[in-house]
């Protein structure tokens, strides 16, 4: 007995049988082998195949299991392997699925037997048999297979609820637990109740009847029903008999349901997010549930407030991804989803959709001369007027940092689309006074008709596009329809994307490099990556006689990639011990766009070992960085935890623009040569220098000024704690020919 859990040490002991009790044992096992033929079909089905579907054949094959189990029960001989093997038919039960009421049920008809033994008795010449020693054995068996059935239902649960951890789908991961709730407190079916504001309504569903289906998307108040009084008192409530409880609800009532747990999920910052309720309609639920039960079920309610809390977390991040944080529209993340709807309504209710697509006009002056926070008044502002002069159903979206799209649906002729561009365009005016500057912002604006232009989504918002760059050049705060005469207007550009997708394929891209120096010893610490076209026929083109062209198609990304690779190749040959650079690579809007950019980055920087990831500086254009803050700085991280660092390109926006640097994760800024134009003869923009150098600092951002042009700035920017520079002061782009000869003298 040694060997036996402690719970079972007070098991019935063969030494403590007598003689005389061993005997009449063996009489008791003979009076019931002669009488127990009428019970022994009952027994065997009730004790091991209550729960399944087995029929007559199995239930005799099974019999003669339960009179050698009944034989063993009789023998008198009660030794450390009998009571091993009580309890591993009670786990063997609990493997089956045996209720623990059934396994009662069976050793309450065994002592009923065992009882009626001594009417028996006088029939067969048999002197009555004293019946407690075999009651007591029959208890201890109860109590060791008791524990078996016990410990393996825990074990199995534990299993269970390891098991459950590996499901994220919430749906499937509710099925899974309410299926545990069920086979813990041998119940019928479970509910999810979801609280929401201040209502109550079923939202999943498990075992239930079609009945209680039928409540599916009913609600009722959060203070009603056995749901509302966990809920209020924020425990679990158990009604064993529930049609009679003051709680009961006619509606479930009408349902059949006899008895209810409900189980409050696990609470939130805010509130109680819902209920779990376990319900029994084939027979009523215990009286009471068993204290490890409670553990485990309260445990499951926890799992599922946490997993409900997490998806509510996370479709509200879905929201806020395709949100601007700014001014509170859609961004660009959720045009082409809500324009492909819209175009499918506008084919099946044969109407016309109308594109609109804004940029502002004098934008740029409010953010330079009166700060960033100005200038996120003004969109917050132009963002509002716009909601205001169309449809609550039409969508308004933030496309970027000062450009809009508005999408119109429903409209029944191209007189409309006028009436509807007007309004718009006159919604997007503003005057901005402060102090005793007085700036004016108006847009630039295309509009494109839909099904009378044709294309998926993308080729529509490239012709909105195209059509606002000709009401700009037409003056701005004006609108232009993309039509055919926009079309003969862009053809004199298509020859030039024909020569790109022609240099791409004849390998007339080069880089160029232009040195980064330091200015207090004017030696070469790093340099930039240039794009450059020898032009067959134009000879050396520059960036800006072709880069935004080039930029506007689907060509950029695999330009932009061979930059990349053939820049990190180059620098390898460059780095030893004594010359460690820095290289300076340009990024594209389109190539921040593609969700394998930093999988890409991550195979170019295993291609090129010999270059640390920490002398890689990929820089992003201002412009293009503040657009999707959320979606920059997302790759920036992915990017980052590969040990490159960005740049913020062309910077000119001054220390509120700073505050973003955070979010993005920029390491550093360029000024933009802009910046250093006017710098030797305007004091004030000596100041908004040095006052951008003191929180870069304070940001421990590394600073390059580019477009140094004479020695006098170079040393204005020394004195005003820059560092490093570039420009033609020092060094115009070269090829990498001349950058290896400058680097070797």
């Amino acid at each position: 007995m040694g060997d036996l859990p402690e719970e079972l040490h007070w098991l019935y002991p063969e030494s403590t049988l007598t003689l005389a009790d061993k005997w009449d044992l063996c009489r008791l096992r003979k009076s019931l082998s002669r009488s127990f033929s009428p019970i022994r079909q009952q027994l065997a089905s009730l004790f091991l195949f209550c729960n399944s579907p087995a029929g007559t054949e199995q239930r005799e094959a099974v019999c003669p299991y339960t009179i050698a189990w009944l034989r063993r029960l009789c023998s008198g001989s009660y030794d450390l392997a009998f009571w091993e093997e009580q309890i591993a038919l009670g786990a063997q039960l609990a493997r089956s699925g045996v209720p623990r009421r059934v396994l009662s049920q069976a050793f309450t008809l065994l002592r009923t037997c065992l009882l009626e033994a001594s009417d028996w008795a006088p029939q067969t010449r048999i002197r009555p048999l004293p019946s407690s020693v075999a009651l007591r054995v029959l208890d201890a068996c109860q109590s060791a297979q008791q524990f078996g059935l016990e410990r393996e239902r825990h074990h199995t649960v534990v299993r269970q609820l390891r098991d459950l951890l590996q499901e994220f789908d919430f749906a499937a991961f509710f099925e899974k637990a309410a299926q545990l709730a069920c086979a813990i407190a041998e119940a019928d079916g479970a509910g999810l109740i979801v609280h929401e504001e201040g209502k109550l309504q079923y939202r999943l569903f498990h075992g239930l009847s079609v009945r209680y289906r039928d409540l599916e998307h009913w609600e009722f108040p959060a203070t009603e029903g056995v749901s509302g009084a966990a809920l209020a008192r924020e425990e679990p409530i158990y009604l064993p008999d529930y049609p009679h409880s003051p709680w009961a609800m006619a509606e479930f009532v009408l349902a059949g349901l006899q008895s209810s747990l409900a189980i409050p999920l696990a609470r939130t910052a805010e509130e109680t997010p819902g209920i779990l309720v376990i319900s029994w309609f084939q027979q009523p639920g215990p009286l009471r549930i068993p204290e490890d039960s409670w553990d485990h079920l309260r445990l499951l309610a926890d799992l599922l407030g946490a997993n409900l809390y997490r998806e509510r977390l996370e479709q509200r991040m879905e929201g806020l991804a395709v949100r601007d944080l700014l001014t509170n529209l859609l961004n660009r993340r959720a045009l082409q989803e809500r324009l492909r709807a819209a175009m499918a309504r506008c084919d099946r209710h044969h109407r016309l959709l109308a594109i609109f697509f804004l940029d502002l006009d004098g934008f740029k002056p409010v953010n330079d001369q009166l700060g960033h926070h100005r200038g996120d008044d003004v969109l917050c502002t132009i963002a509002g007027q716009l909601c205001a002069v169309v449809r609550t159903e039409d969508c308004v979206i933030r496309y970027a940092g000062d450009e809009f799209v508005v999408l119109v649906e429903d409209i029944a002729n191209v007189e409309e689309v006028e009436a509807v561009a007007a309004r718009i365009v006159q919604a997007a005016q503003c005057t901005i006074t402060a102090e005793q500057t007085q700036l004016q912002v108006s847009a630039s604006m295309g509009a494109v008709i839909y099904p009378f232009s044709e294309g998926g989504a993308e080729d529509l918002t490239r012709q909105a596009d195209l059509a606002m760059y000709a009401a700009k050049e037409l003056g701005g705060n004006t609108w232009k329809l993309y039509g055919r005469d926009l079309i003969d207007t862009q053809q004199p550009q298509e020859p030039l994307y024909q020569e790109l997708c022609l240099a791409q394929q004849r390998q007339e891209f080069e880089l160029f490099w232009q040195p980064i120096v330091e200015l207090t010893d004017h030696t070469v610490t790093g340099a930039e990556a240039l794009l450059y076209w020898r032009h067959p026929e134009r000879g050396l083109l520059g960036p800006e006689h072709f880069l935004p062209n080039l930029e506007r198609s689907r060509m950029i990304l695999e330009v932009g990639r061979w930059v990349l690779d053939t820049a990190l190749a180059q620098a390898e040959s460059w780095q030893n011990p004594e010359n460690l650079l820095d290289i300076h690579i340009n990024l594209s809007a389109v190539q921040l766009e593609e969700a394998s950019f930093s999988a890409f980055v991550q195979a170019e920087l295993a291609r090129h070992p010999k270059i640390s990831p920490a002398r890689v500086w990929l820089q992003v254009v201002e412009r293009v960085a503040l657009r999707d803050i959320p979606a920059t700085a997302a790759v920036i991280q992915r990017c980052r935890r590969l040990g490159v660092h960005f740049t913020l390109d062309d910077y000119r926006s001054g220390i509120t623009a700073l505050g973003y640097l955070s979010e993005l994760a920029c390491a550093g800024i360029k000024l933009d040569q802009d910046v250093m134009r006017d710098l030797v003869q305007n004091t004030a923009q000596v100041h908004h220098v040095r006052t951008m150098m003191d929180v870069a600092s304070g940001l421990s951002l590394e600073v390059v000024a580019k477009g140094v042009e004479n020695e006098q700035a170079a040393d204005l920017l020394r004195d005003l704690g820059i560092r490093k520079a570039q420009g033609y002061w020092f060094s115009p782009p070269i090829p990498a020919v001349e950058m290896s000869t400058l680097l070797a003298r």
